[in-house]
């Protein structure tokens, strides 16, 4: 199937549906205000409501700009034509307010995807997805998906283009990990596990850097790739804190989340209710620390495979739950095909899984560091696992620092050992 896609020039004639984005728009305008207070996103309300010319399009397709290169007989030729930009491949998700297409771009000979917007057109739904275009536009990071292009195709509809991820969800390893799979427990190794979770923590760190928060961090929002790259997806409801007062039981539309049968935005609930913090369930500003709690409870999940509310069915019991319920210790959690998790891990999830947000890691920034000092052996000491593998680990820092001086000093306290015991016994 052939995707075409419109280039904006305002000398063009409108395409059909560039008229039905002017009356959206217009509508748009008539509804800012109510829009700031519902949404709570005042920037982006503002700017729709200034936005009331619609984006001119071309008459035609988008279509390539560089010329194509013939190498089958020397000399190379530049053959000059034009092709359409992109050509869809096939479906890759949708949601509620939107789809993901695979597509080819002939102009640069990638693979990419590119959202759509698509369902009901209201301003709110719109504003969400300017939104995402301009969250995820800003946080350029290896661990998040970047964001190539943008614009209106001949339909009317607002796409963004970005890069095409192959791989499998965080959600999809769990559920292999926890059926036993051997191909998955011998690439996902705890530390393997850990890995991934760093370079998640360095994701969410970066946002947090410059003021924006996730909202919904859950496995199904982490891509891992074929070669183990891991991306943070859907900034959809990424908010800055500002923005935030009034939101959390704000009166948006919701979309089903096909992992747990609840609501990702629906009513008094933004966020996915099995990850949330419980001053999210009780639709509380949300902080950093907010955060640390939903990634210590994808984390908890990650290592023992078992969600610490798989019991809890229906949203007010899965929502008390959250609020009351403390999730049992990780090295506590048994699997007939893992070994038990790491005690100064437990350790690590004891502190971020508090209730009380003061309790907590201050930041993901601290969660990074701590998970960083653990790489290079540093092991707080918080009970006799703990104290063994620091002692442990001393050791062998030191033998890689001072190995020969080492053995030469535990020789010679051998030998003066057998000498003592041999004069004693004589």
């Amino acid at each position: 199937m052939l995707c075409s896609f419109r280039t904006n020039n305002r000398n063009c004639a409108r395409s059909p549906g560039v008229s039905r984005i002017e009356a959206e728009m217009s509508d748009v305008n008539e509804t800012a205000s109510a829009l700031a207070e519902t949404t709570g996103a005042a920037t982006v309300a503002a700017e729709l409501a200034a936005a009331t010319a619609p984006p001119a399009a071309s008459p035609g397709p988008r279509t390539t700009v560089l010329p194509r290169v013939d190498a089958s007989a020397p000399p190379a030729k530049v053959v000059l034509e034009s092709r359409l930009r992109f050509e869809h491949v096939e479906r890759l998700g949708e949601g509620g307010n939107g789809e993901v297409l695979s597509a080819r771009d002939h102009d640069i000979g990638r693979t990419v995807a590119i959202k759509r917007l698509r369902g009901p057109r209201t301003p709110q739904a719109l504003a969400r997805f300017v939104q995402e275009i301009r969250t995820t536009g800003q946080l350029e990071h290896p661990n998040i998906v970047p964001v190539h292009d943008v614009g209106v195709d001949e339909e009317g509809e607002y796409y963004f283009v970005m890069k095409q991820v192959r791989g499998e969800t965080l959600e999809s390893i769990i559920a292999r990990l926890a059926a036993g799979d051997p191909e998955a427990h011998r690439r996902y190794t705890f530390e393997a596990r850990v890995a991934l979770f760093r370079s998640l923590l360095g994701a969410v760190a970066f946002a947090h850097s410059k003021g924006i928060l996730h909202r919904d961090l859950k496995p199904s929002n982490v891509m891992i790739g074929a070669f183990g790259e891991v991306l943070l997806m859907d900034w959809g409801i990424a908010r800055l804190p500002r923005e935030l007062a009034g939101e959390e039981h704000g009166g948006e539309e919701g979309g089903t989340d096909p992992s747990t049968g609840l609501r990702t935005q629906a009513g008094a609930i933004l966020g996915t209710p099995l990850y949330m913090s419980p001053e999210q369930a009780r639709g509380e500003p949300l902080t950093e620390r907010s955060e640390v709690y939903s990634l210590c409870v994808l984390f908890h999940e990650l290592l023992t495979l078992r969600h610490y509310l798989a019991d809890r069915k229906g949203l007010p019991a899965i929502l008390e739950g959250v609020q009351r319920h403390d999730a049992p210790s990780a090295s506590s959690v048994l699997s007939p095909h893992q070994r038990r998790v790491p005690w100064e891990l437990t350790w690590f999830l004891k502190a971020g899984l508090a209730k009380d947000p003061a309790a907590r890691f201050p930041s993901v920034a601290a969660m990074l560091e701590r998970l960083e000092r653990r790489a290079a052996g540093y092991i707080p000491i918080q009970c006799p696992v703990t104290f063994l593998k620091r002692v442990t680990n001393a050791v062998g820092h030191l033998l890689d620092r001072r190995g020969t001086l080492v053995i030469w000093s535990l020789s010679a306290l051998l030998l003066g050992g057998f000498a003592l015991a041999w004069l004693l016994l004589r």
